[in-house]
């Protein structure tokens, strides 16, 4: 198991920035507008922008009209001339510290709760979960968070394209 880190910073278009407070005020969380834009530092120190890496892997996602988090997820691997259907479920958000303990940046004093705090893994495992995304401490304007991801699942252009339809769904 090979778990690699990075953080997430949401910048706000500015006119969206007095609806957000509003929203915020009414929901605790904020709105994001129309088109934030996502940067994204990997634990190896690759600092990218999601428009300039934005592939689309054609994942299969069961969204939740009760969340803005996909109930599960599903890939298709190639492996030579077979196929092979990977489904990630998401479990709640117990297990951040076992997710993120190898992450010299991760706190949890600094972590705060959202509607966009997730854990996924296989079907009931008793891992810490495969990719996992928390909010941080941050401003309203740019929301910060971390994230983890098992890189023997998922390259890093995957993540982008799945924390990207996580805040668009």
């Amino acid at each position: 198991m090979s778990i690699k880190y990075g953080e997430l910073t949401i910048i706000k278009d500015n006119e969206q920035i007095n609806l957000s407070s509003l929203l915020y005020w009414i929901t605790n969380e904020e709105y994001l507008g129309k088109k934030p834009k996502y940067i994204f530092l990997f634990d190896d120190g690759e600092i990218c922008d999601a428009e300039d890496k934005l592939l689309d892997f054609h994942f299969n996602f069961l969204d939740d009209f009760m969340s803005v988090l996909p109930i599960y997820f599903e890939k298709t691997i190639k492996t030579g001339k077979e196929k092979h259907l990977c489904i990630y479920f998401e479990k709640g958000i117990k297990g951040f510290n076992e997710l993120f303990t190898n992450y010299p940046k991760y706190k949890s004093d600094i972590t705060i709760q959202s509607k966009y705090n997730c854990i996924y893994d296989f079907c009931k495992s008793s891992k810490p979960g495969i990719f996992g995304l928390v909010r941080i401490k941050s401003t309203e304007q740019m929301p910060r968070f971390q994230f983890a991801y098992e890189s023997n699942e998922f390259t890093k252009e995957e993540i982008i394209y799945l924390i990207h339809h996580i805040f668009n769904s």
